[in-house]
């Protein structure tokens, strides 16, 4: 029997997610950018990069069942690799979105046809992998009892890679979490059984969405079973991240917190280089425990990161909303706790009107480094140390701050859905930052879009140490124009939120 307070969560939650409709005007296909006008949209998009996107500089893809021939296989067919599960997955929200519409039924065919070949990660280690379980949600939305491609036997395949993905997740939080001090209980974002050779001990804004995300839709679907994992640990990790990744006075996260600065050489160095910070007490608002002197923090607000972190705390509010109306599916007898919700919404609040505080007034979009404006450069060979390791830019060139578009699109679909939801109010930052979106970094046309100025990767370890320069010269940095997969994926969950904001159905 539910106590007061859960019926009074459900009501809520029945309120939030009934099909609240969006009111706005259909938006513009004629779309000045730049030196073209582009017609773009989601279904545009996914039709021209179905099987040609990018994971890092090397063009992949899924099957392509937009054909009078039947499937076609893309030329080098994508790997499991979470940049793969974030394109597939932003092609599935579209797909969810439109599947009344029969045009739409090609997408799910060459995914379902990719996803049969795939199986999810049983190990942890590394959460960017266990993400890419994700995939099989929208998969099994088809196939289930009474979906669009009902289908028995792929139905319980796609369930048991939604298992599988559980017992990784289990099997990371049996090994690879924080055991100590302020961040006890969080999970570690890439780790292996050495911790001198590993990212031992480190929490990203990235994982966030990677792990405890994943973990909340699991619970939601009820593909927990065998496992010990519940809601308690999806709030952990944001329990034990927030206070020390949240700076209070810029209202930006950092990047990453560090747990171990001795052991492991990849904090080591980064400490050791100056990166790294110590957070103060009074800046940690929080009475979990009294021994945060262990915890560091990288120097630089990442906007790609922040925008993980946030959509995560989207999709994490937005599964806990579908489970207590769910009694059919849950896996243990535990309920999402009101209070947890309630904290993890005020996290959402802050980071929202902290990340619409930076939106660029132009462009509507984001910059790569947070904090600053195109007037923070860095020089190829020099950074603030001196060291001459950074090398992407040509000989003797300037890399300035830039509107990065993974993280615009990133931030976008958040602010969209978040607010679609009711859990926040940015609607209309969320439609600034779309169309922002499509005039700054869309180009080409019909059946041949790219996205451009997306950073292709980065991270902190004892080469990349976090720094400025690093973001914007580091050797793993260089910005893509080609459509590369972090930002595709992003592109079509913000895309699809601003459809159906705008009330686009066909």
């Amino acid at each position: 029997m539910k106590t007061r307070i859960y019926i009074g969560i459900a009501l809520l939650a029945a309120g939030l997610l009934s099909g609240c409709k969006w009111m706005g005007k259909t938006p513009n296909k004629d779309v000045r950018n730049g030196r073209e006008v582009v017609a773009v949209d989601s279904r545009a998009m996914i039709n021209a990069r179905m099987s040609a996107w990018y994971n890092k500089d090397a063009q992949v893809g899924f099957p392509n069942a937009n054909s009078t021939n039947g499937i076609v296989k893309p030329d080098v067919a994508a790997s499991w690799d979470y940049v793969p599960g974030v394109v597939a997955k932003g092609i599935l929200d579209v797909w969810e979105y439109y599947q009344d519409s029969a045009w739409a039924d090609a997408w799910y065919e060459g995914l379902c046809e990719w996803g049969l070949q795939q199986q999810a990660t049983d190990e942890g280690g590394i959460l960017d992998d266990l993400n890419c379980t994700k995939v099989f949600l929208g998969l099994y939305e088809g196939a289930k009892p009474g979906g669009r491609f009902e289908n028995e036997e792929n139905a319980a395949y796609f369930m048991e890679q939604l298992r599988r993905g559980a017992r990784g997740l289990a099997d990371h939080a049996a090994k690879y979490t924080i055991a100590e001090g302020g961040a006890a209980g969080g999970w570690m974002h890439k780790a292996t059984p050495d911790p001198t050779k590993s990212y031992w001990g480190q929490m990203w804004c990235d994982g966030a969405y990677m792990g405890p995300a994943l973990l909340a839709q699991l619970l939601a679907v009820g593909a927990c079973e065998g496992t010990s994992l519940g809601w308690n640990d999806v709030y952990d990790q944001f329990h034990a991240s927030w206070p020390y990744l949240w700076d209070e006075e810029k209202q930006l996260p950092y990047h990453v917190i560090f747990t171990d600065i001795t052991t492991n050489k990849n904090a080591r160095a980064i400490y050791e280089s100056g990166h790294a910070y110590k957070v103060q007490r009074d800046n940690v608002q929080c009475t979990m425990d009294e021994k945060p002197s262990a915890i560091y923090h990288s120097e630089e607000y990442w906007g790609r990161a922040a925008g993980w972190y946030m959509l995560a705390l989207v999709d994490v509010l937005e599964a806990y909303l579908i489970n207590v109306q769910r009694d059919d599916v849950r896996c243990t007898k535990e309920l999402p706790s009101a209070q947890n919700f309630d904290a993890l919404r005020e996290y959402l609040t802050k980071m929202a009107d902290g990340l619409v505080a930076r939106q660029d007034k132009k462009t509507g979009c984001w910059y790569q480094l947070l904090a600053y404006d195109s007037t923070k450069c860095a020089t190829q060979g020099i950074d603030d140390t001196g060291s001459p390791k950074y090398t992407n830019v040509s000989e003797g060139g300037t890399q300035c701050n830039y509107l990065e578009s993974s993280a615009s699109c990133l931030i976008t679909a958040a602010l969209l859905k978040g607010s679609r939801l009711g859990l926040i109010d940015h609607a209309e930052a969320g439609k600034r930052g779309f169309e922002g979106i499509v005039r700054t970094f869309v180009r080409g046309e019909e059946g041949n879009y790219r996205i451009l100025g997306s950073c292709q990767s980065a991270g902190l370890s004892h080469d990349r140490n976090g720094s400025a320069a690093y973001y914007l010269i580091g050797k793993d940095v260089p910005i893509q124009d080609n459509a590369e997969g972090k930002v595709l994926g992003s592109f079509l969950m913000a895309a699809v939120e601003y459809e159906r904001m705008s009330g686009l159905e066909d």
